[in-house]
């Protein structure tokens, strides 16, 4: 355990150098990443309050708020690090863009690739934050809107074999590809807003669902691990599943048990895919959206805060501190259903 609490602080401590402000996809993993650390690393905690306050203070207002770390503002405010400014300024963002399809609001509608499309990173980004910010302030219609955006955006996305990567509203369907990061990103929105809204919100449909991601994730891995497309293991292997994989497991509202030949494949993976600098090695670089399936099979790789993030959270479940952004340190509630093996 000595050796995984200098990881944590190892990748913590690089992870804190990382310039955010102008929020884009996955930012709020990481700053959600540096909370998870907290409990180890004061100083990353701090550092994601710095961040947010800085995007508070001095970033004009625009549509990338609402790719802010919502839940990570609801833990801030709620504990007075943060003034409730922030999670109005990120609410006003959410309600001030065009609604996509029903419910679900078009993330970035000012620029033309996705100002039509729903990508699978939103059910991380999006639901988790209306349920923390409900929860923070007893808002019940919040809380309910976090689970029936959660269900709307899956609904859109399923495919065969998974989740696909992107849902176009002009073409009304997803582009088929079943995107393993992705659907690592949607399974611990789900489980976040599971905890979050206390099974409350579309309870029973999100345990439905995140059973459903389960399998996908499961089922879709090669005997090496995950590449970037599930369900084929002759593609080269993505490290960021493994620690999606591995987060998920011990999350607390969790419907499989962290044990199983895959379980130990996952936690080798992101042990080894960690330098000694503290940069998470391996992890696919920005996907954009694509109709073209092989697009998706050959990927670069670069450190990321995306990253960062998700192995920051996946070492602190390791570690027995699962942090859920928008719920106090220490155990969480949620639903907890009967277990299943990772195998």
């Amino acid at each position: 355990m000595g050796d995984l609490a200098e990881l944590r602080s190892r990748v913590a401590m690089r992870t804190c150098r990382w310039p955010l402000s102008h929020w884009y996809w996955g930012d709020a993993i990481c700053v959600d990443g540096l909370l998870a650390a907290g409990a180890t690393a004061p100083a990353a905690r701090a550092r994601a309050a710095e961040l947010v306050r800085g995007w508070l203070e001095r970033v004009p207002r625009g549509c990338h708020d609402a790719l802010g770390p919502g839940a990570a503002i609801a833990s801030l405010v709620g504990e007075g690090e943060l003034p409730d400014a922030a999670a109005d300024r990120f609410l006003q963002a959410v309600d001030g863009l065009p609604r996509l399809v029903g419910e679900i609001p078009a993330l970035e509608p000012h620029l033309p690739r996705f100002r039509f499309g729903l990508c699978i990173d939103a059910v991380y980004h999006l639901p988790p934050a209306l349920g923390a910010i409900g929860r923070m302030r007893s808002d019940d219609n919040l809380i309910q809107l976090a689970g029936r955006m959660a269900v709307q955006m899956l609904e859109r996305l399923r495919c065969p074999g998974g989740f696909a990567h992107w849902y176009d509203v002009g073409e009304d369907r997803n582009n088929q590809v079943p995107w393993s990061r992705g659907v690592g990103w949607a399974l611990l929105g789900v489980l976040d807003t599971m905890a979050l809204t206390e099974g409350q919100a579309r309870g029973a449909e999100l345990e439905a669902l995140g059973a459903e991601l389960w399998a996908a994730l499961r089922e879709g891995a090669g005997p090496s691990g995950w590449g970037p497309v599930l369900g084929r293991p002759d593609l080269p292997r993505e490290t960021s599943a493994a620690a999606f994989a591995l987060a998920a497991a011990h999350h607390p509202a969790a419907t499989v048990s962290a044990q199983g030949g895959l379980y130990q494949l996952a936690r080798q993976q992101l042990l080894e895919a960690i330098d000694r600098d503290g940069i998470f090695r391996g992890v696919s670089a920005d996907a954009l959206p694509s109709w073209d399936p092989a697009t998706y099979e050959s990927f670069e790789v670069e450190p990321s805060p995306w990253g960062q993030g998700v192995a920051l959270r996946s070492l602190a479940a390791l570690a027995g501190d699962p942090f859920v952004p928008g719920l106090p340190p220490g155990p969480a509630t949620g639903t907890q259903p009967e277990t299943a093996s990772l195998t």
